[in-house]
């Protein structure tokens, strides 16, 4: 292997004195590039930082007005500019630029007069369809990124409950980094503060931009901004909106599939959504629709957000007995029963009988048997289920928050109700990740009077489950069908699924 020789290639960022260039970015550091002649292995050349042979694919300029100084201390090489019309930088006659010719030993400076994207190739530089390293290795091709000033917009708000709303915005960083957060309140728009978060597409596109506020009061109108930072200044522009929180209202309930794990016990399970104050809650349980029995009465507070999981257990129920059930919540504007839902205990588990040892007596003589009449063999009639089983599908797009799905109905659940909900662990809703877990439904489709065949459903993610999804990315889902026949007991099947962002 032959020495290696190190070929220059410098880019020196030096920045105008623009008056739209704010005194921070004016003293940022000066990008500089060199090109190597040993990227990966000996004679690739490429353009990289100094001390490095990795190329440098996209070198960031901090403002418009700054130049750039290019070197070629020894291979033949020259600058072809391919960015869309417009985005072209002003250079010296020293820069062989392309169709110039390429030359060696030379040197000179670009400016960039607005901000955006400069394309540029170098096509002496390595280009390998095949290599030792991979396949469609390209080292000719770079940009340099001329940051502007970023633009911010505050849009609107969105998913307003009596506690809770979105807030808005949108943010174009010009090529920068931009951090932002959302300013709110009732008195004043800096009462409160929202998470900061940070846009990380340093690109010249506008992106739109949003963060949930909880805690609110019922009935208030609240002013709310978006304030962005880049650079460690501030992005000016955006103006301040309001909206107004909805008032307090009569609660509502849903009533969930109960849990039956044994032969005497079940628990209920429903949500409530408060109605913006607190409110308490029980279930109604009994044989038949008339109930007869109810819950201890327990007490939710609007801290807990607007839409709350709620269960209650039952013991010393009566094996293999169908039991109805409804959820009812009430506060002070009023009181709201779920739809009836019901279950079934499971029956006893009958046990064989212990055989008895009879001692056989030796004959005296073998007697012949006596023809009598034959049992005949039981009957043996199939249980038809409403849901062909197995038939159960779910679907949902890799990036989305829809879940979608369908089941085969047979002919004896014509006629029937379908019932799905997503179910989502609430931790994996708030924000704090410590949070005590309990099941919360963020979505929820009920369908009656079904036909025969093959039903398709799809369900939305609520505005909450929604706002999780695009913070942490992902969201695990228990998805639940709940089948109930004109005719004898609901079928209930579960199934996981996890939406990504």
């Amino acid at each position: 292997m032959r020495p290696r020789t190190l070929l220059l290639f410098a880019l020196v960022a030096l920045l105008g004195a623009a008056a739209a260039v704010s005194p921070a970015l004016a003293t940022a550091s000066e990008p500089k590039l060199e090109v190597n002649q040993n990227c990966v292995d000996p004679n690739w050349p490429c353009w990289a930082t100094p001390g490095s042979n990795q190329p440098a694919f996209k070198t960031t300029v901090a403002a418009a007005g700054g130049t750039v100084m290019f070197v070629d201390h020894g291979k033949e090489a020259n600058i072809a500019w391919t960015g869309t019309p417009g985005t072209t930088p002003t250079c010296e006659s020293e820069v062989p630029v392309a169709p110039a010719s390429t030359k060696t030993g030379w040197e000179g400076k670009c400016t960039f007069a607005t901000p955006g994207i400069y394309k540029f190739e170098s096509s002496t530089l390595f280009k390998e369809a095949q290599s030792a390293y991979g396949n469609n290795i390209n080292y000719t091709k770079y940009e340099i990124v001329v940051a502007g000033t970023p633009v911010d917009t505050t849009t609107s708000a969105s998913g307003e409950t009596q506690t809770e709303a979105m807030l808005n915005g949108s943010i174009n960083p010009e090529g920068n980094t931009v951090e932002y957060h959302f300013e709110y309140g009732s008195g004043s728009v800096t009462e409160h503060t929202t998470s900061p978060s940070t846009l990380s597409a340093a690109d010249f596109t506008s992106h739109s931009v949003s963060a949930p506020v909880t805690g609110l009061q019922p009935g208030m109108t609240y002013h709310f901004q978006l304030v962005a930072t880049y650079g460690g200044n501030a992005v000016a522009g955006a103006t301040t909106l309001m909206f107004k929180t909805n008032t307090v209202a009569a609660p509502t309930a849903t009533t969930l599939p109960a849990e039956v794990p044994k032969e005497t016990e079940a628990t209920l399970k429903g949500t409530v959504n408060l109605g913006g104050e607190a409110t308490e809650y029980f279930f109604e349980y009994g044989t038949d629709t008339n109930y007869g029995q109810k819950t201890t009465k327990a007490t939710l507070q609007t801290s807990g957000g607007s839409n709350q999981g709620v269960s209650a257990a039952l013991k010393g129920l009566t094996p293999g007995t169908e039991y109805h059930f409804r959820l009812v919540a009430e506060n002070h504007q009023g009181s709201k029963k779920g739809v009836d839902s019901s279950f079934k205990t499971a029956s006893p588990t009958a046990k064989e009988p212990t055989p008895t040892l009879t001692p056989t007596p030796t004959p005296t003589s073998t007697p012949t048997p006596t023809p009598g009449p034959i049992s005949p063999e039981p009957e043996i009639v199939p249980l038809v289920s409403p849901l062909v089983e197995g038939s159960e599908k779910l679907t949902a797009p890799r990036h989305g928050s829809v879940v979608g799905g369908s089941v085969e109905v047979s002919q004896s659940g014509a006629g029937g109700r379908l019932e799905v909900d997503l179910i989502a662990n609430s931790a994996s809703l708030a924000k704090v990740r410590h949070k005590k877990p309990a099941p919360a439904v963020v979505g929820r489709l009920v369908r009656t009077s079904l036909s025969a065949g093959k039903v398709s459903f799809s369900v939305s993610l609520n505005a909450k489950a929604k706002s999780a999804l695009r913070r942490h990315h992902k969201l695990a889902l228990s998805v639940q069908i709940v089948f109930t026949p004109l005719h004898g007991a609901a079928v209930t099947i579960t199934r996981s699924i996890v939406l990504h962002a």
